[in-house]
């Protein structure tokens, strides 16, 4: 059984910015905000689709930087690493980031276990609310992390992608069956 550690321990927890109005999507902006909208479900952050807004008067450390890993606050808490490389990424309130202060703990890794089954158990433990669930962040920071090796979260890392992988290559094969399927219903009720 490999070590725990509580996530305080290994990453420093920052709460998003809270916007006093509502986004509202500006092009060529300054600033792009990362919502919990943007966080996959394969552990990945959709940095594609960030809303542009213009924001310069703030004193935040909700600036989400490469290597970070940012967890959704309410609802379901999907954790996604983060790859882009921008100064100008600021998070909102539905998301709290995880700045990983121990170098031997991988982004991606950290992301995947607060996605499986096990992360997903102490969240959704910690998580208070009756409707609609959230996690404040002291609780999200005695979540315990196990600890494995840098080898073994290499692994899981190779795994975990290799999986989604097979995941996609078998919707793809099902659709197309499907499609198969379609015409030839299609070809026999109209002979």
């Amino acid at each position: 059984m490999e070590a725990k550690k509580d996530l305080k321990d290994i990453a420093e927890v920052i709460a998003g910015y809270s916007f006093r109005t509502a986004l509202r999507g500006k092009e060529d902006a300054s600033m792009l905000v990362l919502q919990a909208k943007n966080i996959l479900d394969n552990s990945v952050v959709d940095e594609e689709n960030l809303d542009s807004i213009d924001f310069e008067n703030y004193r935040s450390k909700a600036i989400v930087k490469k290597g970070d890993v940012v967890v959704s606050s309410r609802g379901s808490f999907r954790a996604g690493s983060v790859s882009l490389e921008s100064k100008n990424i600021i998070a909102a309130s539905s998301v709290y980031i995880l700045r990983i202060k121990n170098e031997s703990i991988r982004p991606e890794y950290l992301a995947i276990y607060l996605n499986s089954i096990e992360g997903q158990k102490q969240l959704i433990k910690s998580a208070t609310g009756a409707a609609i669930k959230a996690i404040q962040k002291n609780d999200l920071e005695n979540i315990s992390i196990a600890m494995l090796s840098v080898e073994k979260q290499e692994k899981i890392i190779r795994l975990y992608h290799t999986s989604k992988k097979l995941q996609k290559a078998l919707i793809q094969k099902t659709n197309l069956v499907n499609n198969i399927n379609e015409v030839v219903i299609n070809k026999l009720l109209n002979n």
